[in-house]
C-alpha cells in the first residue's frame, strides 16, 4: 500500500461518502474525527518505506504512486506536515460540533485536507497549483450564505483565486526554460514577476486585499476562518516550494527586496485597517494580511533565523485563526458583529472575550505568549538588514498590539442602563454555552501551552527543515 493511498485516497473517497450521510450529524462527526486522528496518529508513528507485519502477512508501506502520470511521492521528512494538516482537520471538526453549520462542511474539511496533501506530494510541484484552485472550486457550497446575499464577495474571491492561478501556471512553464539558460535575465526577470503576481493576488497584498474583507464579512466565520487559513497556508507553502527547487530563485536578489517591500506593506496596512474597524469579521480579514506580511518578511529578509521563523508561524498562526473563527461564530448566534455592539460583552461572555484577546495578542507578538519570539526573530532579521525596516516592522506591530488594546477596553466598557444588545437568539440552552465555552478553553489550553513549550511545534517542524534543506543553506 502507498502513502497516498492512505493520507489522499481514503480521506478523499471518505468525504464523498460522507456526503451521503450528511444528515446524520453525529455518525459524520464521529467518523470524521475517529479518521482525522487515525491518520495524523499513523504519520507521526509509522514512517513509509517500511514493511508493516501483522501476524504472518506482511504489507510494505511505499512512499510513491502515480496518477494521471503523475508522481505522488511522500517522504519520511513530510510525515510531520500530514500530521499537522489531520491534526488541523481533526481540530476544526471538532471546534464545528458545537457550531450550527452548513452540512457538508466535515465531508468537504476531509475531502480538502487530502487535496492539501496531494499539493505537498505531486511531482512536479507546479501541478500544485491547479489543485489549490479545485479546492477554491470545492469551498464554494460552504461559502455561499443565503441569509447574507454574499454572491459579490464569492466572485471577487474566485476572480482573484484564478488569476494568481494563472500567473503562476505561465510561470511554471517559463521555469523549465529558465532552468536550462539562467543567464537570460530578461526572462527570469519575467518569471520573477509572474510568481511575485500570482503570489501577491493569492495572499490579499494591498491593494488586492478587498477580498479578503469583503468574504469575512459576508459568511459565517468559522467557515470562513477555515477557508482563509487554509488557502494563506498553500500560497506560502508554494512560495516555499519555489524557493526550494529552484537555486537560481534562491539567489536571485531583487526577489528577496520586493518579499521585503511586500510583506512591511502588508504588515503595516493590515495592522493600521484593523485598528479603525468597526466590524469583528472585517478586522479578523486585516490581521491576517498583516499576519501573511509577517511571514512574507520572514522569508524576505533571507536568513536561516527568519525562515525557521516562517515555519513556526505557520503553524502556530493555523491555531491562532481557528480560536478567531470559533469565538466569532458563538458571538454571532446571540449578537450582530458591529464593535459597538460587543461593548460590555465581557460581562456576559468572559470566556470568548478571552479567547478572541488571546488569539489577536498572540499574532501581534504580545510578550510571554506564542507569538513574541517570532516577533524578536523579525525584528532581528530586518535590523540586520537595514535599520528603517526595522522600525517600520516595529512600529506596525505595535500597531496590531493597539488594536488588540482597542478591542479589550471595548468588551470591559460599562453599557448605558438604557441601552440594550441587540439579540439575534433571546434564548439558549445552559447546556450549549457550558459546551461553547469548554470548546474555547480547551483550544486555549493548547495555544498557551505553545507559548510555554515551544519545542511542541518542534514535532510539525523537524520534518519540513529536513525536506527544504535547501533553504537553510
Amino acid at each position: 500500500m502507498s502513502a497516498a493511498v492512505l493520507w489522499i485516497y481514503v480521506p478523499f473517497i471518505a468525504g464523498l461518502v460522507l456526503m451521503v450521510f450528511s444528515e446524520n450529524k453525529r455518525f459524520t462527526r464521529i467518523t470524521s474525527l475517529i479518521l482525522t486522528a487515525f491518520l495524523s496518529v499513523v504519520a507521526l508513528r509509522i514512517p513509509v518505506n517500511s514493511m508493516i507485519v501483522f501476524n504472518r502477512s506482511s504489507l510494505i508501506f511505499s512512499a510513491s504512486s502515480r496518477i494521471f502520470g503523475r508522481s505522488i511521492t511522500i517522504n519520511r521528512a513530510d510525515q510531520s506536515i500530514v500530521a499537522f494538516f489531520y491534526v488541523f482537520a481533526f481540530l476544526w471538526i471538532f471546534g464545528s460540533m458545537f457550531a450550527n453549520i452548513y452540512r457538508f462542511f466535515i465531508p468537504i474539511t476531509l475531502m480538502s485536507t487530502a487535496l492539501v496533501i496531494c499539493v505537498i506530494a505531486v511531482q512536479p510541484f507546479i501541478y500544485g497549483i491547479f489543485l489549490v484552485m479545485i479546492c477554491a472550486f470545492l469551498f464554494l457550497p460552504m461559502l455561499r450564505d443565503t441569509n447574507r446575499h454574499n454572491e459579490n464577495a464569492i466572485f471577487r474571491f474566485l476572480l482573484y483565486q484564478l488569476m494568481g492561478m494563472i500567473c503562476l501556471a505561465f510561470s511554471g512553464k517559463l521555469i523549465g526554460t529558465v532552468d536550462i539558460n539562467p543567464q537570460d535575465t530578461y526572462l527570469l526577470k519575467r518569471t520573477v514577476i509572474l510568481i511575485f503576481t500570482g503570489l501577491t493576488l493569492w495572499l490579499a497584498v494591498f491593494p488586492f486585499f478587498s477580498w479578503i474583507a469583503s468574504l469575512m464579512e459576508n459568511g459565517c466565520p468559522f467557515v470562513i476562518g477555515f477557508v482563509v487559513s487554509l488557502l494563506q497556508f498553500l500560497s506560502l507553502f508554494i512560495l516555499l516550494q519555489f524557493l526550494n527547487d529552484y537555486i537560481w530563485l534562491r539567489t536571485y536578489e531583487p526577489l528577496f527586496r520586493g518579499l521585503r517591500i511586500v510583506g512591511i506593506t502588508m504588515l503595516a496596512v493590515g495592522s493600521v485597517m484593523a485598528l479603525f474597524q468597526t466590524n469583528l469579521q472585517r478586522m479578523m480579514a486585516f490581521v491576517i494580511t498583516a499576519e501573511n506580511g509577517v511571514s512574507v518578511l520572514l522569508i524576505g529578509t533571507n536568513s536561516r533565523e527568519s525562515i525557521n521563523a516562517f515555519l513556526t508561524a505557520l503553524f502556530i498562526h493555523s491555531i491562532v485563526w481557528l480560536i478567531w473563527a470559533t469565538s466569532v461564530k458563538f458571538i454571532s448566534t446571540d449578537y450582530e458583529l458591529s464593535l459597538q455592539n460587543m461593548r460590555g460583552l465581557w460581562r456576559e461572555h468572559p470566556v470568548v472575550c478571552a479567547a478572541l484577546l488571546l488569539a489577536h495578542f498572540t499574532v501581534s507578538g504580545m510578550p510571554l505568549l506564542a507569538g513574541f519570539n517570532l516577533r524578536l526573530d523579525l525584528f532581528s532579521s530586518c535590523f540586520a538588514i537595514s535599520e528603517p525596516l526595522g522600525w517600520a516592522a516595529a512600529i506596525a506591530s505595535g500597531i496590531l498590539i493597539s488594536s488588540g488594546i482597542r478591542l479589550m477596553f471595548i468588551f470591559l466598557s460599562p453599557l448605558p442602563e438604557e441601552q440594550e444588545k441587540p439579540r439575534i437568539l433571546e434564548e439558549r440552552r445552559r447546556y450549549d454555552i457550558i459546551m461553547r465555552r469548554g470548546v474555547l478553553i480547551v483550544l486555549m489550553v493548547l495555544l498557551v501551552m505553545i507559548s510555554f513549550f515551544p519545542s511542541i511545534m518542534e514535532i510539525f517542524v523537524s520534518g519540513i527543515r529536513i525536506q527544504y534543506a535547501m533553504i537553510f543553506g
